[in-house]
């Protein structure tokens, strides 16, 4: 982030008109932020928010707050909904991550990726299958032995229908000859709960919202959806592919979006504070606490990549039945 001192705006103005680049660095914030995270408190996308706000407030990289506000319902469609619906507005922001993307593309939301801006992307996820300490499944075999003997009777908590959570339960499904019944939840902190409570069988969530009860032992892993093993608390849960489920991997960015029509000089303001956060100690050290995995893209990297992950996405939710 720049900031121009009067004594250099003079000397630049005595010089001529302003760069392109200058221009794009004018724009500063002049008022608070609104942070939207179209997911209940406690789960993935709201942890990754509140570090983000942290990271930023710790190394004051903006001159005024970040306002976080959960506005969860319809798999993310609420508060997609919300920021698409503040044209040219810099002062609103979003969480946006893969999830969201499916679920706009299988429910057929009114919002798409068109809709919206890319800011940023700062890190990898992926999901891993839980059950409560006392459960007496050992291993995602032992899960699906037990689905396949009483269908539908195992169930499988998620955040919301159509979206990342749906999408790794189909994949696990499958070896489980579709016996297991999916539950969707309006977050990460929801279905937590639910696992806790013993009204849900299974869990998925990315390690950012399980690890402390991983390290607590309330709960235990049966399989990670990534290629390989993880680091820290999750070092003794297996993967899928080493269980002999080569095709059960997925990895999510988590990335920001705005309002659609943003002025180029608020996308050059954003794009300099996510790159300052993404070298920042506090988010190194978060990336390292929840097993995350670093890839900072800019906002015109991201908007490349998240418009190829829609294209992927589109292929995969269609093969696996959820887009007729």
């Amino acid at each position: 982030m720049h900031f121009l001192k009067a004594t250099g705006l003079v000397a630049i103005l005595a010089l001529g008109p302003l760069s392109a680049s200058a221009q794009e660095a004018e724009w500063t914030p002049r008022r608070n932020i609104e942070f939207i995270v179209p997911y209940s408190a406690g789960g993935g996308s709201d942890l990754n928010a509140r570090a983000l706000s942290e990271a930023i407030r710790k190394n004051r990289l903006i001159p005024r707050n970040m306002m976080i506000l959960n506005r969860p319902g319809g798999s993310g469609a609420v508060g997609n909904s919300y920021v698409a619906s503040r044209t040219a507005e810099p002062h609103t922001l979003m969480t946006f991550n893969s999830g969201q993307m499916m679920s706009m593309l299988t429910n057929n939301a009114q919002v798409r990726l068109d809709n919206i801006t890319p800011l940023g992307t700062l890190a990898l996820d992926t999901l891993v299958f839980v059950v409560r300490a006392d459960s007496p499944y050992e291993s995602f075999a032992d899960l699906a032995e037990a689905a396949r003997a009483a269908p539908q009777t195992l169930t499988v908590g998620g955040s919301g229908r159509g979206g990342e959570d749906n999408l790794v339960f189909a994949l696990a499904n499958q070896p489980a000859e579709g016996a297991l019944q999916y539950v969707p939840f309006e977050g990460g902190g929801d279905a937590l709960a639910a696992v806790l409570g013993g009204h849900v069988t299974v869990g998925i969530f990315n390690p950012s919202e399980i690890s402390a009860q991983i390290e607590g032992g309330s709960v235990k892993g049966l399989g990670i959806f990534s290629e390989q093993r993880l680091e820290g608390a999750f070092a003794e849960v297996p993967t899928f592919v080493e269980q002999g489920h080569p095709d059960a991997v997925f990895e999510m960015f988590r990335g920001y979006a705005g309002p659609p029509d943003l002025p180029p000089e608020a996308i050059a303001y954003w794009n300099g504070v996510l790159s300052q956060v993404s070298q920042s100690d506090e988010w190194k050290e978060d990336i390292e606490r929840n097993s995350l995995i670093p890839a900072y893209m800019d906002a015109e990297e991201s908007a490349a990549f998240w418009k190829r992950e829609e294209a992927r996405y589109l292929e995969l939710l269609t093969d696996l039945g959820f887009i007729q």
